[in-house]
């Protein structure tokens, strides 16, 4: 089984490939193995920055919504897809996860913030969404005004775009991205690993 990954962050990678390790059943059974890959490096470009979109996302380096964050994460997954697709009849999927900002009107600054995750197989998208949570006020305002979260190095240090991320800092360590992100991919690979409940 290929598992091909939209993305080159090491946190993402970290994720999918622990989540996916969780569930041997989907390949043992049929004498297969595992197989990572990561989008090739001449794909990604890392000097896009807030507003601008991301080339491999196709959404803004900081989405706003859950609408907008779904799309990043299936454009992700369905690219990732299509660098595995010719390559043998194994069992393959394109992963991709996104993280974004979206509207909550009760919260206290008017957004929450996860990470979701797309799953594509050739034919399908499995979507799941990690556990969400609020950012300091002067987090969102930078946010809205267009700067990027993992940049902002006077909040965060410089630890929001490694595998400690934003999160980390916020729970003082308890949570870190990945871990975070981890959730996501469990919760998109339900209805896979679960088919004959769904049904």
């Amino acid at each position: 089984m290929i598992i091909s990954i939209g993305s080159r962050s090491i946190p993402k990678t970290i994720a999918i490939m622990r989540a996916f390790s969780k569930y041997p059943e989907l390949w043992i059974e049929n004498g297969d193995s595992i197989e990572y890959r990561v989008m090739p490096k001449e794909i990604r470009n890392d000097s896009k920055k807030g507003k601008e979109k991301d080339e491999l996302s196709g959404v803004s380096c900081n989405p706003l919504s859950l609408n907008e964050t779904i799309i990043g994460a299936k454009n992700r997954a369905k690219k990732a897809y299509e660098q595995i697709e010719k390559e043998n009849d194994s069992l393959k999927f394109g992963v991709g996860i996104e993280a974004g900002m979206y509207p909550v009107e009760e919260a206290s600054t008017q957004y929450m913030d996860c990470s979701i995750c797309s799953i594509y197989d050739g034919k399908e998208f499995y979507i799941g969404f990690s556990p969400s949570f609020e950012y300091p006020q002067i987090v969102v305002d930078r946010t809205l005004a267009g700067e990027e979260i993992g940049f902002m190095t006077d909040v965060f240090g410089n630890t929001a775009k490694g595998r400690k991320g934003a999160i980390g800092v916020l729970t003082n360590g308890r949570v870190y991205r990945d871990e975070l992100e981890e959730y996501a991919v469990i919760m998109a690979l339900t209805k896979i690993v679960s088919k004959n409940i769904y049904e």
